[in-house]
C-alpha cells in the first residue's frame, strides 16, 4: 500500500517548480507525482532489490507472488533457502541478496528502522557495505521509504530518458552527465526525481515512437 508524501516532500515539490520551468510544465500537464511512498523496513528495501535491472512488470510479478505467500518479511526470508526464493522468479544472486539482508536485520546487525534518524550520508555508508545494494538501490530507498527530498539516482534509465525529453537533448545523458544536470535542482533532487518518474510513467511507449505531451501545447512524436 502506497503512503502519502510527507510535508517536507510536498514543500520540495513546490520548490522544484520555482527552480525549473520544465517541472512547472510537467505539473501543468499532469499534476504532482502520485503518492508512492512506502513504509521503512525490509519489505521496501527488498522490493527495490527485486526490481534491479529487470522490467517494472517482471518485478511486479515476482513481488506479487512473494507477497501472496506472506514471505516478504525478514524472519521468513532469513529462514528460507535459496531454492525456495528462486521459485518465485528471483535469480540465485538476488535470492542471496534478500536472504543476506533479512539475516542481518533478523540478527540485529542492521537496524533498518533507525535509518530515518541519521544523515543521508550515513545511510549510504551503512547500506553500501551490504552485498547487492548499490547507489541506485540506496537512493530509491531514500526517496520512497525515507522520503529524502534530495536523493538522486542518477543512473536510473527512466530518469535519464525523461531528462533527455524535457531538456530536448540529442541523446540520453549518462550517470556523470546526470550528476551535473542535477546540480541545479539541489537540494530538491529527490522531488525532481519523482516528477521525472511521474512524467515517464505518463509517457506512452510504443515500438518506434514515444508520444509525450509537448511542454508547449500539443502531443509530439519523438523517434526512439
Amino acid at each position: 500500500m502506497n503512503l502519502k508524501w510527507n510535508k517536507e516532500m510536498q514543500i520540495a515539490f513546490q520548490k522544484i517548480l520555482e527552480i525549473d520551468q520544465s517541472f512547472k510544465n510537467i505539473f501543468n500537464q499532469i499534476g504532482f507525482p502520485v503518492n508512492r511512498a512506502t513504509k521503512q523496513g525490509f519489505e521496501s528495501l527488498a522490493r527495490i532489490i527485486i526490481g534491479q535491472q529487470i522490467s517494472t512488470n517482471a518485478a511486479k510479478t515476482i513481488y506479487s507472488k512473494i507477497i501472496k505467500d506472506n514471505l516478504l518479511n525478514e524472519k521468513e526470508v532469513a529462514r528460507a533457502n535459496i531454492e525456495t526464493l528462486k521459485f518465485y522468479g528471483l535469480s540465485s544472486q538476488k535470492a542471496f541478496y534478500l536472504k543476506n539482508l533479512a539475516t542481518l536485520i533478523n540478527n540485529n546487525e542492521l537496524d533498518i528502522k533507525s535509518l530515518s534518524k541519521i544523515s543521508s550520508e550515513d545511510v549510504t555508508n551503512i547500506l553500501i557495505k551490504i552485498k547487492g545494494i548499490g547507489k541506485w538501490t540506496i537512493n530509491n530507498y531514500k526517496i520512497f521509504a525515507l522520503q529524502d527530498v534530495n536523493a538522486w539516482p542518477a543512473a536510473d534509465l527512466a530518469l535519464q530518458e525523461s531528462v533527455k525529453i524535457i531538456k530536448k537533448l540529442k541523446k540520453r545523458p549518462n550517470e556523470i552527465e546526470m550528476e551535473k544536470i542535477g546540480e541545479v535542482w539541489l537540494p530538491y533532487r529527490g522531488a525532481a526525481s519523482l516528477f521525472l518518474w511521474h512524467f515517464y510513467n505518463k509517457v506512452k511507449i510504443e515500438k518506434k515512437y514515444i508520444k509525450i505531451w509537448s511542454v508547449k501545447k500539443n502531443l509530439i512524436e519523438l523517434l526512439i
